[in-house]
């Protein structure tokens, strides 16, 4: 008896610390462009009765971070255009109550399409009602480099980010000019913004990101351009990456003899171009033994190892291989999580 009453008053106990400890659902994050919305706006009170609604549709793209269980979902960021303009953008938190506004959405995601239907009731403070629906499909990402902007003026002009695809000359940017690199103003990364002075390593060496970017209206600035990333990678060594970007995996490849073409390699922001590899060396960036460690462990548990260096030919015991030497690898960073 007295063994059940310990097994009970440990159960209670475990339960209280899990429901207070702040667990917060994981989530996936995504760019989408609208293929069709529309969006109604009906004011609270008019002159004459009925209040006539105001139909709008709207294109442009947004954010989303959508639950592994697929059935909470937010909007960071929203960048849409509405014809007549209605001045409708995505609500970040769609379920959310506040000061008397009650928010709703129904979504479905299958594939590379969500579907969605929501409103934006704010009649008991005499505001409209806004109901919207659209169909969207997610945006391809790409693989930047990125580095802190250490400006002296006021943001969001300042402050933000400068990113670059690697293994291109030119960026396009949030406004749709093609740069070197381009200024964002913020780097979304899970529940919120990145911290890159904590992961740029002695706030010189940029770190990597995997997303895309969107443009974001702002009423004093102009169009500036968010981040949204999906993985997020700091660099192993202080050195400044030379060479090609690589992203290598595993294949599972196994043999009794040398060389051995166990790994893919890609050439990032490319079409596919997949080179075989039979050996990956990480000892020539100069990084920390525990850093190598955890880059074979990657590679190991079939995770993608990202690299920048070059590749050389080299006599194998049976024939000729391919080493990638590289000159620095990026290890991942966790995402920013909000307790709630």
């Amino acid at each position: 008896m007295k063994m059940v009453k310990q097994l009970v008053t440990s159960f209670i106990f475990l339960f209280v610390f899990f429901a207070n400890s702040g667990f917060t659902q994981t989530s996936n994050a995504y760019t989408f462009s609208v293929v069709e919305g529309t969006v109604v706006v009906t004011p609270a009170w008019c002159r004459v009765n009925p209040c006539v609604s105001t139909v709008a549709t709207f294109t442009g793209n947004f954010s989303a971070q959508i639950s592994t269980a697929g059935d909470h979902i937010l909007f960071p960021s929203s960048n849409l255009v509405t014809t007549p303009d209605v001045y409708f953008q995505l609500p970040a938190d769609p379920n959310e109550d506040s000061y008397g506004t009650v928010r709703e959405i129904a979504f479905t995601f299958e594939g590379n399409t969500i579907k969605a239907k929501g409103y934006v009731d704010s009649r008991a403070f005499d505001g409209p009602l806004v109901e919207y629906q659209f169909v969207a499909r997610t945006t391809a990402s790409e693989v930047f480099t990125a580095r802190p902007d250490y400006r002296k003026c006021a943001a969001p002009l300042c402050g933000g980010y400068f990113v670059k695809l690697v293994n291109k000359k030119l960026t396009q940017c949030a406004d749709g000019s093609l740069k070197e690199e381009c200024y964002v103003a913020s780097v979304v990364y899970g529940d919120g913004p990145i911290n890159g002075g904590v992961i740029s390593v002695g706030n010189k060496t940029p770190f990597l990101l995997v997303g895309a970017i969107l443009p974001k209206a702002d009423t004093t600035s102009g169009v500036l351009g968010v981040f949204l990333a999906k993985d997020a990678y700091r660099s192993a060594t202080q050195n400044t990456a030379v060479g090609n970007f690589y992203g290598v995996t595993n294949n599972g490849i196994m043999c009794i003899t040398t060389p051995c073409f166990s790994y893919n390699e890609e050439l990032l922001n490319t079409d596919n171009r997949i080179t075989k590899l039979s050996e990956v060396n990480l000892e020539m960036s100069g990084a920390s033994p525990d850093n190598i460690l955890w880059a074979q462990q990657l590679l190991a548990n079939g995770a993608t190892l990202y690299t920048a260096g070059k590749n050389q030919k080299y006599q194998g015991f049976a024939g000729i291989g391919v080493r990638l030497v590289a000159q620095q690898f990026y290890l991942p960073v966790k995402p920013t999580r909000v307790e709630k």
